[in-house]
This record gives C-alpha cells, sequence and structure tokens, in this order.
C-alpha cells in the first residue's frame, strides 16, 4: 500500500511539471525575489559581472558577493543569455518532501539549464539527518550531485533524493523512455545529477 501511495503521489508531482522552459525567456537582470522570477520580471538591472565557476555546479558573481550588496542573495539572476538560482532560495521552495537538505555553504548560484523542457539545476545536496546521525565522514561519503526540476504549476522545486525516485518519475511521467542508468567507470564515471541530466534529454528525441 505504501508503495502504490508513493507512486500515486509522484504521478500527480510528474503531470503538473511546466516542460517548456527558456532561459531566453528571463530578461537581463536581478530576480529578487521568487515572485519576480516567476513573472519573469527583474526587479533591478545592474551592469552584470561575468558569472564565475570553479567546478561548473556553483557560480558567482563578483558585483553581488560584495556583503555590502543587498542583491547578494537574490533569488535568480539572468544574464541575458543563462538564468541562475540562489541555492539558498532554492532549498527553501524545495516542497515539503524534499526539506532538510544541506549544501556546500557560501553564497552562490546554480545555473538553470533545459533538460528535455525541464528547468533543471543540480547540486551537492546532503540530506541533514544523515549528516546527523552519521557524521561528518558519513556524510562526506554519501557527497553526489543531485537533480532538481521546477514545478511551475505548484511553485515548487522537486529534488530527486536518489536515483530510484527519478527511475519512478520518469517511468511514470514518460515510459517510452528507454533509461540508461549505468554511472560508467574512471573518469568517465557519473553521479547522480548527471545520470538525471542525461536522462532527461533523452525526450526531446523520444
Amino acid at each position: 500500500m505504501t508503495k502504490l501511495l508513493t507512486f500515486l503521489s509522484l504521478t500527480a508531482f510528474a503531470l503538473g511539471f511546466s516542460q517548456n522552459f527558456n532561459p531566453a525567456q528571463y530578461p537581463k537582470g536581478v530576480y529578487e525575489t521568487y515572485e519576480d522570477f516567476r513573472t519573469k520580471t527583474p526587479s533591478a538591472s545592474p551592469n552584470l559581472s561575468a558569472a564565475i565557476t570553479d567546478d561548473q555546479i556553483a557560480f558567482r558573481f563578483n558585483n553581488l558577493d560584495d556583503k555590502g550588496k543587498k542583491l547578494k542573495k537574490a533569488f535568480a539572476v539572468s544574464d541575458g543569455q543563462n538564468v541562475y538560482i540562489h541555492v539558498v532560495n532554492l532549498i527553501k521552495k524545495f516542497n515539503s518532501e524534499d526539506k532538510g537538505q544541506g549544501y556546500d555553504g557560501g553564497i552562490y548560484y546554480l545555473k538553470a539549464e533545459n533538460k528535455g523542457g525541464y528547468l533543471f539545476v543540480r547540486d551537492y545536496f546532503t540530506s541533514n539527518s544523515a549528516a546527523m546521525w552519521g557524521g561528518i565522514i558519513a556524510a562526506a561519503a554519501a557527497r553526489r550531485t543531485k537533480g532538481v526540476i521546477y514545478d511551475e504549476e505548484k511553485e515548487s522545486f522537486n529534488l530527486f533524493k536518489n536515483i530510484e525516485e527519478f527511475k519512478t518519475f520518469m517511468q511514470v511521467n514518460h515510459p517510452n523512455i528507454v533509461l540508461d542508468l549505468e554511472k560508467g567507470k574512471g573518469d568517465a564515471k557519473l553521479d547522480e545529477g548527471e545520470i538525471e541530466a542525461k536522462n532527461l534529454e533523452l525526450i526531446k528525441s523520444a
């Protein structure tokens, strides 16, 4: 019964998603609040520095990271080509089932990408409860990127906590997709967020 309820919940969760994300629809500027982001209306248009990153996960804008700037924790930023969402504000908009996730800390933004029509981001999310019970070593061992997609209708961001949850989502919402969940080996080894992104891309050719 529990599995059935979970399946039905994910069915409703899946069918609500908008699949038309286009970063070009967000004019260049800073979106201070979620409402600004939702309506695609920037609240400020500073002369943005280029987004910088060391790992293609955490992006920063030098002129927004200054502690004296009130925009340093804006909900999102658009440079006219790409959209970046502040990690803390993203977590605040997780649905109730996905609460309790930790992140690397600091002020940074995640690049929103179109994967199969979905707004998709990924980061090194770790369950706070796992860290609490397993300690720092266990938390470090569990560190891997996890994917998040945006449910515009429900106004929340939905985290795939593991590959099984992603697999169920795809089987419910895109049953015609033949999934490739292999991690690979060596330098070509993928983590969960990368596997999810790769499989969402298959929607375009289905």
